[in-house]
């Protein structure tokens, strides 16, 4: 008789148990205190719910064609501040060396960027065709608190600018210094309080450590140029000539400038010490409507870059530079 009378309860807490563990933790939720509880995710449910919110957004605030949720490569590859997933989509094989590495919407009030992270990982998915030879990372969204909060900041959920965050050279004696004079402590350019304080700037350091990647894109707004940021004839002593000069075709061919770079930027992490291609292609506005423009008339270049080849010798030399 006590057995029946308890059975109910001893069932109830047992099935408490086996199921709390694989609650999903929500988006947008804030982190809990250290130690979190291991909680199991189903990526692909994580992704399906990513893709609807992202879709859901940019059709209520832009009224864009664009569905992430038709590109079906898409990976998680951990969470933000605000625990937002980081996504990116792969596509070609894993053994190419020829791998371009694309950022967009690092700033989240940027809106034309986000609109190329999507529209270029769909063309890609649809015209794998003719990118046999390539191997190319797509993150369309490096900062989602960032574009999600209300009204969209160019900074994280921390306020930090994540294309000042990098741990360069020159971070602990020039970004503090130069931000609080040079920029008068403008919010929107704040490098943080450490160099890769923030999870987000982690995130892109993985990617770049975990694909190699021969050349990076990193899309803005609204600044209207091309930048390049890599070897060049006075870095000719750190990389091997060849490099250098393929490095300078690529820059030529697609019409890049030098202009310069900032403590704890991409371009300065990733092409100037490490002697990676990075290309900042800044877009004339952020004007939401004319996104689709902006596709149309930088599409040719991307996809120069994206079919460029540097050899494989060269490549993996340039790698071990700048450590």
């Amino acid at each position: 008789m006590r057995f029946k009378i308890f059975l109910p309860l001893i069932l109830f807490i047992f099935s408490a148990c086996v199921h709390r563990p694989q609650q999903a933790v929500a988006i947008g939720q804030e982190p809990q205190a250290s130690p979190p509880p291991a909680v199991v995710v189903d990526d692909s449910v994580e992704i399906q719910k990513w893709c609807a919110e992202l879709h859901g957004r940019i059709q209520k605030k832009y009224k864009w064609p664009e569905n992430p949720c038709l590109v079906t490569q898409w990976h998680i590859k951990g969470h933000s501040t605000e625990g937002r997933p980081l996504v990116y989509a792969e596509f070609g094989k894993e053994d190419l060396v020829n791998t371009t590495l694309v950022f967009s919407m690092v700033h989240g009030d940027e809106a034309t960027p986000l609109f190329l992270g999507l529209r270029l990982a769909k063309w890609v998915q649809d015209n794998q065709d003719i990118f046999t030879s390539a191997r190319v990372i797509i993150v369309p969204l490096v900062n989602p608190d960032g574009f999600f909060h209300e009204p969209q900041t160019r900074v994280n959920a921390h306020k930090v600018d994540l294309n000042r965050n990098f741990n360069t050279k020159d971070w602990s004696t020039r970004a503090l210094q130069d931000w609080k004079g040079k920029f008068r402590s403008d919010p929107r350019r704040n490098p943080g309080e450490a160099p890769e304080s923030e999870i987000e700037t982690k995130f892109q350091i993985e990617m770049i450590e975990k694909f190699h990647p021969t050349k990076i894109i990193s899309v803005h707004a609204p600044l209207n140029f091309l930048d390049y940021d890599g070897p060049n004839t006075l870095t000719l002593k750190d990389f091997p000539e060849e490099y250098v000069k393929r490095c300078l075709q690529l820059r030529s061919k697609i019409k890049a400038i030098s202009s310069g770079f900032f403590p704890g930027s991409l371009g300065n992490y990733a092409g100037q010490e490490r002697g990676i291609p990075t290309f900042t292609l800044e877009l004339p506005t952020a004007d939401f409507r004319r996104a689709l423009l902006y596709w149309r008339r930088f599409k040719p270049g991307i996809r120069t870059v994206i079919e460029y080849r540097i050899s494989d010798q060269v490549s993996r030399s340039s790698t071990t530079a700048g450590g």
